[in-house]
């Protein structure tokens, strides 16, 4: 569906490059962890996925069509994109339903006349996640971590072949962390979709993941099953700190050594 062979980022006057011979297949229905601390170059490289970089070296294949081949436009449809700057870009006074019905039209704001059959569907994920009731009320009344769910909504109703979530629980407490991670569950079960789940924090990766691509300093570090991957040795060496992994109850949690 999506892949990367061999693809590196250099800026114009930067003596070293932002990404390094990343190569990397997100094949249909799969749901990947993508993971690295902060300023690892995981932002960078999701713009590359997306179409809003191109890399200087290597090849990106879309949906069967490699970057000459493919109208960005239309590949960026069958992308939802989730991040927590998007929450800034919509007005407080919008209502909760016109905001998921305008990813239908992929605006921000709702400008075009959707049609019942649309609004039914919004409404119906609506109460997928909890929210039907208070589909009229405005963006502004909103916790952070429903707004959150709100644009997961908007990207979800569109029926993009791949979603991405970028980092989405930042600034949420643990009870709406975890909210919103039982919300994904539920609208992945709705619909068989590619997902990349975007963290620095291995607490977030839930039973729903099975698939983690680490990157750290713009190179890969693994990839392939988190079962395999996740491991005390890999998490010491990203942090440059002793750290341990345990599992418990299908989710892993990273403990600091104090002998590190």
């Amino acid at each position: 569906m999506v892949e990367l062979k061999n693809v590196s980022l250099r800026f114009a006057g930067q003596c070293t490059n932002v990404l390094n011979n990343i190569s990397w297949h997100i094949r249909a229905n799969e749901n990947w962890v993508l993971f690295g601390r902060n300023g690892s170059g995981k932002t960078k490289l999701l713009e590359i996925i997306t179409g809003y970089l191109f890399p200087s070296e290597g090849e990106v294949i879309r949906f069967g069509r490699g970057q000459s081949g493919s109208d960005i436009r239309e590949v960026r449809k069958r992308i939802g994109y989730i991040s927590t700057a998007l929450k800034d870009a919509f007005s407080k006074n919008e209502r909760i339903i016109d905001i998921v019905l305008s990813g239908l039209f992929a605006s921000i704001g709702l400008y075009q006349e959707p049609d019942e059959g649309d609004r039914a569907a919004v409404r119906e994920l609506l109460a997928a996640v909890g929210l039907e009731e208070r589909s009229s009320e405005r963006f502004g009344t909103l916790s952070d971590g429903e707004r959150q769910m709100v644009l997961i909504l908007r990207a979800f109703i569109n029926s993009p072949d791949l979603l991405i979530f970028d980092e989405p629980t930042v600034s949420l407490d643990l009870s709406a962390r975890e909210q919103l991670l039982e919300s994904i569950e539920i609208l992945r079960a709705r619909k068989e979709i590619s997902l990349i789940y975007v963290t620095h924090h291995i607490e977030e990766i839930t039973p729903l993941f099975d698939k983690i691509y680490v990157i750290d300093e713009g190179r890969c570090c693994f990839n392939g099953l988190i079962a395999s991957g996740l491991s005390d040795s890999l998490l010491s060496g990203i942090f440059n700190r002793k750290i341990r992994v345990r599992r418990f109850d299908g989710r892993y949690y990273a403990l600091l050594d104090s002998e590190g």
